[in-house]
């Protein structure tokens, strides 16, 4: 728990402990990055104004880890584009203050169990992806993702159920409203290049390959959430 203010973050910290949570505080950004080198956590709870960091930049920061944490944003600051700015940098709740114990504790209970089901595939040794939809990301077998547009949602969700099985290019195409691919409607490769980028730059391998006169195939279970 990231708060700059001691009283609240020492009273909101000891509510989650006297329900049976471990809680790690910081007064800082700094304290925050140092925390994160000697402890694992499920879940941050970030302030914005804190008196070295933004709490947004926080949350950015985590964004690429492989067992990323849950976010929740609490700050005072309500407005919308300080709301869309919070998801934007991966926040998975945004709560204003002041926030009641009790509902503090249910969202964290609730983003917590939430990271665990994401998780077991990691330590059932699952070669698996998952595909969270609620949350917009394909998620790996170690725990890695890539945020997804809804149209590229609805091209993952065409391989649900396939078996591994290829898909036409066609197919896909009409899917994801291109109309039928050609010289002059290359939407598609497009929307594939776009989403292959997502892949190289998180460092994953890519799990939509080409097969020869048969179109595209999803390698490895897929399964939604």
């Amino acid at each position: 728990m990231v708060e700059d203010d001691d009283e609240l973050r020492e009273g909101l910290a000891e509510n989650l402990r006297l329900s049976g949570m471990s809680v790690l505080e910081a007064d800082c950004g700094r304290a925050f990055h140092e925390a994160r080198q000697r402890a694992v956590f499920d879940i941050a709870i970030l302030d914005v104004n804190l008196p070295d960091a933004s709490g947004f930049d926080l949350a950015a920061s985590m964004a690429k880890d492989a067992r990323r944490p849950g976010v929740i944003m609490l700050t005072a600051r309500a407005r919308q584009e300080d709301r869309i700015r919070g998801y934007t940098e991966g926040a998975d709740l945004y709560m204003t203050k002041p926030v009641a114990g009790a509902e503090l504790l249910l969202a964290v209970r609730n983003l917590s169990r939430r990271i665990h089901l994401q998780r077991e595939p990691q330590s059932g040794g699952a070669s698996g992806w998952h595909l969270d939809a609620p949350m917009r990301r394909l998620i790996s077998a170690d725990g890695r993702f890539i945020e997804l547009s809804g149209r590229e949602i609805l091209l993952i969700e065409q391989f649900v159920g396939r078996g591994g099985s290829a898909l036409s290019r066609a197919v896909l195409s009409k899917a994801l409203g291109y109309g039928l691919p050609g010289p002059e409607n290359r939407a598609l490769d497009a929307a594939l290049r776009r989403l292959r980028q997502k892949f190289d730059a998180a460092g994953i391998e890519q799990p939509i390959i080409s097969v020869n006169n048969l179109g595209l195939r999803f390698t490895g279970l897929l399964t939604v959430r």
